[in-house]
Order: C-alpha cells, then structure tokens, then sequence
C-alpha cells in the first residue's frame, strides 16, 4: 500500500481531538460559532491491520433527518503517527466511497481514492482550523463561565 502523502501531516492536526474523543469516552461534538459541529467518535473496531477506526463528520438536517456533509472514516496508525482514510460519504449527494474491499476473498484497495481521500481530509483539517475549531474549546468556555 502506498503511503499518502498528508497522512503524517493529517496524523499530527487530529491527534489532538482524538486524544480529547478517547478521553470523553469516545464521542465527542466540538462546536465554532457559525458552523455546523464537528462530530469525532472512536467507533470501537480496529481495521484488518489492527488500528482503531474512527469516523469525522459533520451533520446538517433535512426533513428532519440527519445528513453526513461529509463524514469520514479514517484509521489512526499511533505506531508511526499516520492516518489512512477508508471511507467517505456525503448525503446531500447521495456519495458513498470506500477506499479498502474484498473481492474474491483479497483485500483490494484503490490507490487513486486512497490519494483523494488523504488530500480531501488535508484540505478539510485546514478548514476546521481556520474556522475556531479546537479540542480544547469546552474548557474555554467553561472558563468563560467562572
């Protein structure tokens, strides 16, 4: 499997709020005014090379449902500090893209959406910053309240 090329730089911008996800049990919505929440949840299953699978989203409303715009699933390598994206979905377009598959009982992968996908997350990890997402921003607000 290649190595994408963010995925070092993808590793060091969300190690941070998957500490804070880990440490609220596993699920956790950080909030910026103006935007819609960032969800992060450890979902709690390790892909075939054993590494914790966790999911980044957000969710907008329609005819009161909820609608991933988008969500990610991404598996976190802590060993050597990389993350590998797997899936992405986008419901406002009817999108459901996954990177790894078994056919015929091999584990495939397409490199091209692998390099997509890690460019696509790079991108969407400078947006939540530049937009006042942190991990620590519940406890600023909590500070605020003292």
């Amino acid at each position: 499997m290649i190595k994408p090329k963010h995925s070092t730089t993808n590793y060091k911008a969300l190690k941070p709020f998957l500490e804070a996800v880990d440490a609220a049990e596993g699920h956790k919505h950080f909030k910026s005014g103006g935007y819609m929440d960032l969800v992060i949840e450890n979902l709690e299953f390790s892909d075939e090379d054993g590494f914790p699978v966790y999911s980044i989203a957000h969710y907008g409303e329609q005819n009161g449902d909820l609608m991933a715009d988008p969500d990610m699933e991404i598996a976190v390598n802590n060993k050597d500090g990389r993350i590998i994206p797997r899936t992405f979905q986008n419901d406002y377009m009817g999108m459901f893209q996954q990177v790894f598959k078994t056919q015929e009982g091999r584990r495939v992968y397409s490199p091209s959406l692998l390099r997509d996908l890690d460019t696509f997350l790079w991108q969407w990890l400078q947006n939540i910053e530049q937009q006042g997402f942190t991990p620590e921003e519940e406890l600023y607000t909590q500070l605020a309240l003292v």
